[in-house]
């Protein structure tokens, strides 16, 4: 199994958000050097309630170039790109692009977002997500392809054929997707599946098992990719010491977006009256990697037998914290003891 992870450019300086170029570079270099097959960023548009907690940046494929000229062999790749916030040939093409200049290191992730401030600041109404997933993935596929293909309701235009000089296999689209009608999209018009990073690993599973029946029946090879949050330390207090806090409040905050638990999986859902009171030990369970290497090696031994994932993608760091640089030593810690394992 493949090990990978999430990184951002906005770190904390002086208790404010800040550029951090510089250890954003440090950060996949160390990875890379540690045996980790890719590194991703995300896409965030609004800066409203919804948004505030997140250090994505506005363009992820920027950030990804420049980590793919500071770096020799990790794929880079967008978790995600809005695709109903932009027209599906501009992705097509500009994903073309960074696949020529780093063959084979390039992944365009798509998603269909949820949060309303990013949809406000482009106009685009949350209605049309499904729409535009479609016929932008349509697009996206045409184009790399080489198929004729007109696009039709909420966007316009003709998907130009590939210009023969840009070198390269077609680009490797994965989809994001967090309920069943996504799933079916991914298995349709994607190359491979990411995961929601908040429902417990047993519900994964049954959209996993579901995206796999679905690209048995398209004659397609599944590739699911698990992202889960993180932390690792010598002992698993030690990692609950440093993550328990930031994985507690970005437990909250899908809880305040709603529809990212479900009584089926989690019974506490239904007894607490509002976000304030939730618990780490509410959230814990069948969700985070977290704690020592053993803790580490046996979690992910039982979430093989429930996913099977192919590819592992963990996020060790917000743009709120740990300190980057004790993200490095884990980054360290699982290259070293975690990697050559599983």
């Amino acid at each position: 199994m493949k090990v990978s992870f999430v990184t951002t450019a906005i770190g904390m300086r002086d208790g404010a958000r800040a550029w951090d170029l510089p250890t954003f570079v440090r950060e996949c270099q160390v990875a890379e050097d540690a045996g980790f097959v890719a590194a991703y960023t995300g896409e965030r548009r609004g800066r409203g309630p919804a948004s505030g907690e997140t250090g994505v940046l506005y363009n992820p494929d920027l950030l990804c170039m420049y980590g793919l000229s500071h770096t020799s062999s990790m794929i880079f790749g967008t978790h995600i790109t809005l695709l109903p916030l932009h027209h599906p040939v501009r992705v097509a093409q500009d994903a073309a692009i960074v696949n020529a200049m780093y063959p084979g290191r390039y992944r365009l992730g798509i998603g269909a977002g949820y949060t309303e401030d990013d949809f406000r600041a482009f106009g685009v109404p949350l209605s049309e997500r499904a729409e535009r997933m479609r016929v932008g993935l349509e697009a996206i596929n045409a184009f790399r392809h080489g198929r004729p293909y007109t696009l039709t309701g909420p966007y316009q235009g003709e998907v130009p054929e590939l210009d023969p000089a840009i070198p390269g296999d077609p680009v490797e689209v994965y989809v994001g997707a967090w309920s069943r009608a996504g799933v079916r999209r991914a298995a349709r018009y994607g190359d491979g599946y990411y995961t929601g990073p908040i429902r417990t690993v047993t519900a994964e599973a049954e959209l996993a098992d579901l995206y796999r029946a679905e690209c048995a029946k398209l004659g397609k090879t599944p590739k699911v990719v698990l992202m889960r949050e993180a932390g690792i330390a010598l002992t698993d207090e030690a990692a609950l010491a440093m993550h328990g806090d930031f994985l507690l409040r970005y437990s909250k905050l899908y809880f305040s977006r709603g529809g990212t638990y479900e009584e089926k999986y989690e019974p506490w859902v239904n007894q607490v009256s509002g976000v304030d009171e939730i618990t780490l030990d509410m959230t814990r369970p069948d969700r985070y990697l977290c704690g020592s290497v053993d803790t580490w090696l046996e979690t992910i031994e039982s979430w093989k037998k429930i996913i099977d994932p192919d590819e592992l993608m963990i996020r060790l760091r917000y743009f709120y914290g740990p300190d980057p640089e004790k993200v490095m030593d884990e980054l360290r810690l699982v290259g070293k003891h975690v990697i050559p394992v599983v």
